[in-house]
């Protein structure tokens, strides 16, 4: 049930329907207006999130059997309360999850042929997926430590400040992208975080030999118990837990953890938030922590 339910599993003519299950071209694919735009009297623009929203799509069957109108009335009534899976086969076959928001209303334009246009499936926030979007050339963009204006851009507490990292080539002092937080003197009660709207992320630490451990948790679960920022893996191992957000049917897939490169992708549809926390005992002493970039799948 729900996203193991396709409505599209064929790319051409599917003998069980006696009809290609994919909508005509000319179809209308929109992105989400989950930013808010706030233009003050004086000053810079600035934006935050106010929504969880995904894609949605204006989807039209041009000419088509009356099993067709009848499959399509079928996903429309079993999945309101729910969610199925609708694969964009000439969008790299990304899979998208959710619900038509529109009833599939029929014409009949000939002797048994039915058009339906205009119906409306909308991505559903949370929902389970077969495959999680990993097209990180073309569908993420970065959450970088400082904005445009160089302000800082992530959250945090403690002594947290917005640094050049020595590990990009040729930094300016211009460019976002050269930037890192960094805590040289951490204390247990130390968190820094950012927030985003999409699907899974990946962030590549710099590793330095006199640097501490973090702890890596997504929407206030732990994800990571340690990862050292002196090689770069995690001796302290991975949350396994199957019954964690994190599990998919019972089935935990653990993030992908190598050289300072953490790789999050089974997180559905919502707003997340990437926390990171210095290991530090109460008391203990204190070594260098840091914040990377960020990148996210939208």
């Amino acid at each position: 049930m729900a996203e193991t339910d396709i409505l599209n599993p064929k790319r051409g003519y599917w003998d069980e329907l006696g009809d290609n299950p994919n909508w005509n071209y000319g179809w209308i694919r929109k992105t989400a207006s989950n930013k808010k735009l706030a233009q003050p009297r004086l000053g810079r623009r600035y934006s935050r999130e106010v929504m969880n929203g995904g894609y949605s799509a204006s989807l039209n069957w041009i000419d088509r059997p009356f099993s067709t109108v009848q499959y399509l009335k079928r996903f429309f009534e079993q999945f309101q309360g729910g969610y199925f899976t609708l694969i964009d086969y000439d969008g790299c076959g990304r899979h998208h999850v959710g619900n038509f928001t529109s009833e599939p209303n029929a014409v009949e334009t000939a002797n048994g042929k039915y058009t339906i246009q205009g119906l409306t499936f909308e991505e559903a926030p949370q929902a389970r997926m077969l495959t999680y979007p990993n097209d990180w050339a073309n569908s993420s963009h970065w959450i970088f430590s400082v904005d445009d204006y160089l302000d800082p851009q992530v959250a945090s507490q403690g002594t947290w400040t917005p640094q050049l990292t020595p590990a990009m080539a040729g930094t300016t002092l211009n460019a976002p992208s050269s930037y890192e937080m960094y805590n040289p003197t951490p204390i247990y009660s130390d968190f820094a975080q950012v927030e985003y709207v999409g699907w899974g992320f990946q962030m590549t630490f710099r590793t330095v030999p006199s640097f501490g451990t973090v702890s890596i948790y997504v929407d206030g679960h732990l994800l990571i118990t340690q990862l050292s920022l002196t090689t770069g893996v995690s001796p302290g191992g991975t949350f396994a837990d199957p019954t964690n957000p994190f599990a998919v049917d019972g089935i935990y897939t653990a993030p992908a953890v190598a050289g300072g490169f953490v790789q999050c992708l089974q997180l559905p549809l919502d707003k997340h938030r990437v926390k990171v926390i210095p290991n530090v005992a109460f008391g203990g002493p204190a070594k260098p922590v840091l914040f990377p970039a960020i990148q996210v799948m939208h």
